[in-house]
C-alpha cells in the first residue's frame, strides 16, 4: 500500500472501519469509506462502486456481526448476507484487477476441536466451528477459501486477518446483539445509571478471551497492508482474560456497586481461544494498550457519547 492507491473502505462505519479510515485519512492516504449506503449484497451496486472508484487496494470489513445471541438466533440471516457480501465484493476486485485486498476473517471460526490448544492459522480450515456461531464462521471461511482461488489464477495478494476480541471507540453498544466487551459496559453503565440492585450475565465466568483495543488492532492492519504481506495472519495480544475479570474491570470503572449474577444455563461458545501471535512478532507488531487501559478508555467514550452510540 502507497500514497497514490486509491483505498476502498467496505463497512467504514463500523468498529473497525470508522477508526481506520480515520488514521489512514490522517496518514494522507486517498480513501473511500462506505457504509450502508451501499448494498453490498446487491451484486449490481457492488459491481458500480468498484468501477466508479475503481480502487488499487480494497480493505473488506463488512460484514453482518453480533455477539452470542444474535449469532444464535439468526444464523441463516448471517450466513446467507455475509456469503453475498463477501462475493461479489472479491469478484468486483478481481473485474476491476485490485492489487491487494485485506479482508478481516474471524477467529471465532477456528475449529471447536482446538478449543484448549494454540490456534495456528495453518488449522483455520480444518475442522468444524463451534456450533453457537458455525454459520457465520463459514460464510468468513468461505471468503478465506475465494481469496486463496483469485489468488492462484492472478496477481492478486491478499491478507486475511484473524483478530482476537476487537473492542473500543464507535463499537456497536445494542443491548443484545452487541459483542461481549460492549455488551457489558452498556449494561453496567445503565445499571449504574438507574440504580440497579444487579447486573445478569450469559454463560460461565470461567470463558477465557483475548481483547484487543481497537487502536492496537489498527497499527497491526496498517502494518500489514503496507507490507501487502500475503496470508493469514492472527492478530492477538496472547493474553487470556476470565469472563468474570472483564465483568469486576467493568464494573470497576463503570463505578456500579451492585450484585453481579453469571447465567450458566444460558451459552457460553468457546470456553478459551488462545492465538499464535508468532507471525506477528516477526514483523515487528506488538500491542502497547495494557486491558484495564483500554476498558476504561471504552467506558469513559460511551459515556461521553452516550446519545449517538452505534446500536445495530
Amino acid at each position: 500500500m502507497q500514497k497514490e492507491d486509491r483505498i476502498l473502505i467496505t463497512g467504514g462505519t463500523g468498529l473497525i472501519g470508522k477508526n481506520l479510515t480515520s488514521q489512514l485519512l490522517s496518514n494522507n492516504y486517498d480513501v473511500l469509506s462506505v457504509g450502508s449506503e451501499v448494498d453490498l449484497r446487491d451484486q449490481i451496486q457492488c459491481k458500480n462502486l468498484f468501477e466508479d472508484y475503481k480502487p488499487s487496494i480494497v480493505f473488506h470489513l463488512a460484514a453482518k456481526v453480533g455477539g452470542i445471541f444474535a449469532n444464535s438466533n439468526y444464523k441463516s440471516a448471517f450466513y446467507s448476507d455475509n456469503v453475498l457480501i463477501n462475493t461479489n465484493v472479491v469478484n468486483a476486485s478481481s473485474h476491476i484487477n485490485v492489487r491487494y485486498i485485506f479482508a478481516m476473517g474471524t477467529g471465532c471460526a477456528y475449529p471447536k476441536r482446538l478449543e484448549n490448544q494454540i490456534l495456528k492459522e495453518e488449522e483455520y480450515l480444518d475442522g468444524i466451528p463451534e456450533i453457537t456461531n458455525d454459520a457465520y464462521a463459514y460464510a468468513k471461511r468461505g471468503l478465506l477459501v475465494h481469496l486463496k482461488a483469485i489468488s492462484e489464477s492472478s496477481n492478486l495478494k491478499y491478507t486475511f486477518c484473524l483478530p482476537a476480541n476487537i473492542y473500543g471507540p464507535h463499537d456497536n453498544f445494542h443491548p443484545k446483539n452487541s459483542h461481549v466487551v460492549p455488551g457489558l459496559i452498556r449494561r453496567f453503565c445503565d445499571a449504574e445509571k438507574n440504580n440497579l440492585d444487579s447486573v445478569d450475565i450469559w454463560g460461565d465466568s470461567r470463558a477465557k478471551r483475548d481483547f484487543l483495543y481497537i487502536d492496537d488492532c489498527i497499527d497491526a492492519m496498517i502494518l500489514l497492508a503496507e507490507g501487502e504481506f500475503n496470508g493469514v495472519f492472527n492478530v492477538a495480544t496472547s493474553n487470556l482474560v476470565e469472563i468474570k475479570y472483564l465483568a469486576e474491570t467493568i464494573c470497576k470503572y463503570s463505578e456500579f456497586k451492585g450484585q453481579v449474577n453469571f447465567d450458566t444455563n444460558n451459552l457460553s461458545g468457546q470456553m478459551q481461544r488462545s492465538f499464535d501471535d508468532s507471525k506477528m512478532k516477526e514483523i515487528g507488531w506488538t500491542p502497547k494498550i495494557k486491558f484495564e487501559d483500554g476498558i476504561q478508555k471504552t467506558i469513559n467514550w460511551f459515556r461521553e457519547n452516550r446519545e449517538s452510540i452505534r446500536e445495530v
